[in-house]
């Protein structure tokens, strides 16, 4: 979709082009709609609940390139992802057809996108001791908004209504201009340690605490967002994504993170996962975590930008010399970026991770049904966070040991009504499954989206081991 791309990031993301909710590596996960409080333990407790290690249910666990990804958007039906297809791909379309897509994409959940993937993760359970769990994982998540009058730049070009009341030598704010539009983005590559146990043993209830600490190396960061007058811009992304910073190299302020080794990150930080799980009478699950507390410094390859506005004169004089710029969105950004938008080093900037409260209650009829609710709250608007809350019903059945169907219902986090169906086949050694997070995305007219996730290197050895 070269034409929008070319907008949204030359105005939102510039000078870059770059690489753009709750977990999508684990395909069992996914299958559920992303419910998994009370269904996830060995290393899937990692960044879920920790005291879930406590109950693990085999001695070694481990997976290896576990992936997954998801895309949702409330800004598209059938028609207007077909008319900006035909407009991306420089075919022309009516006005009438660009005033469409221009009030759909006048919306909070533009996009919503991310993707993982688990590297390798391993657990160990050893009674009266507790469970361990190590992991790798790269963590991508990435939302947009437009505000109205970003959208009608985007496909009206200089027929947006907003310009033709503005005066030639008026100054104009991005952050007024564009308020309420946003680009949050992050690429983290997060090493996890996790451990959980029985606290408490009752003939009724077994209650689990746990705790996990995350190091996060960080590979790309991006925020833009305009409100209430304010205008947050600033950007850091490793030599990896292959950012151009040749402008930068000569000022002394600039801390520049060459390509000197495998990932190069430009930021660093830690983070806390705690949580708390019961089981009674070994049917019922109740599950409470707070996940992602802390925080990445940026300090290299580091960028903020600040607004300084623009007039329409200063785009008449990008105008008079191409010929095509009022026809052109993208060059109309960028002549914004360039005029108004200017990005300079700074030493560091702190950013919180994408802190969530969770809860889940489940329970296991027999040794065939399991089934949970959940509900996710974000406690905080950091970049990647989801944007508001998550509700969610999971179904776990096993016609026949060996096979097990996964489905539920599920909406929140910026997304629509979902439901997701996977399957696996599952031994008491090795377990592979697909799941998708919404099998009615195919045929729906409205908010389209797709997810994915597979793994095929999952492994158990034995039970838990007393030493």
């Amino acid at each position: 979709m070269k034409k929008l791309l070319l907008a949204a990031t030359a105005l939102l993301m510039a000078p870059f082009a770059v690489l753009a909710q709750t977990e999508s590596s684990s395909f069992s996960v996914v299958s559920r709609g992303g419910v998994q409080n009370t269904f996830v333990h060995d290393y899937q407790a990692i960044g879920v609940n920790p005291a879930n290690l406590g109950r693990s249910t085999s001695f070694i666990s481990f997976t290896i390139a576990e992936f997954g990804g998801y895309g949702s958007s409330q800004a598209f039906t059938r028609a207007t992802l077909k008319n900006a297809i035909k407009l991306a791909s420089d075919q022309s379309i009516s006005m009438e057809e660009r005033l469409q897509l221009a009030k759909a994409f006048n919306s909070d959940n533009v996009l919503n996108a991310g993707a993982d993937i688990n590297t390798f993760a391993l657990s160990v359970n050893l009674p009266k001791i507790g469970g361990f769990a190590v992991s790798n994982r790269q963590r991508m998540l990435g939302h947009v908004a437009f505000n109205k009058n970003f959208s009608e730049l985007l496909f009206l070009g200089e027929e947006a209504p907003f310009l033709k009341d503005i005066q030639p030598d008026e100054t104009l704010y991005v952050s007024e201009l564009f308020d309420g539009s946003q680009v949050k983005m992050s690429w983290v590559n997060e090493w996890n340690l996790a451990y959980g146990r029985e606290i408490i043993d009752l003939p009724l209830i077994n209650i689990y605490g746990g705790v996990g600490y995350k190091y996060l190396q960080g590979l790309g960061m991006y925020e833009f967002s305009a409100k209430a007058g304010n205008l947050k811009a600033y950007n850091a992304l490793s030599p990896v994504l292959d950012a151009d910073y040749d402008k930068y190299l000569d000022d002394p302020k600039f801390n520049y993170n060459s390509a000197d080794g495998l990932l190069n990150p430009v930021g660093r930080g830690h983070g806390v996962d705690l949580g708390l799980s019961a089981e009674i009478v070994k049917i019922v699950k109740v599950s409470a975590s707070v996940t992602d507390i802390g925080n990445i410094r940026w300090t290299k390859n580091l960028l903020e930008g600040k607004d300084n506005g623009f007039t329409m004169e200063d785009l008449g004089r990008t105008g008079a010399e191409n010929s095509d710029f009022w026809g052109d969105a993208g060059k109309m950004a960028q002549a914004i970026v360039d005029s108004a938008l200017v990005f300079s080093p700074v030493g560091e900037i702190k950013v919180n991770l994408p802190t969530r409260f969770r809860f889940g209650a489940g329970v296991k009829i027999g040794q065939r049904l399991e089934v949970g609710v959940d509900y996710v709250a974000p406690l905080n608007k950091a970049p990647g966070n989801i944007t508001d809350d998550f509700v969610g019903l999971g179904i776990d059945f096993s016609p026949v040991p060996v096979f097990r169907l996964s489905s539920g219902v599920s909406t929140g986090a910026g997304d629509k009504l979902n439901v997701p169906f996977g399957f696996a086949i599952v031994s008491p050694v090795y377990e592979f499954g697909v799941g998708m997070r919404d099998v009615t995305a195919p045929f729906t007219k409205n908010n389209p989206g797709a997810s994915f996730a597979m793994g095929f290197l999952r492994f158990k050895i034995g039970k838990p081991q007393i030493l």
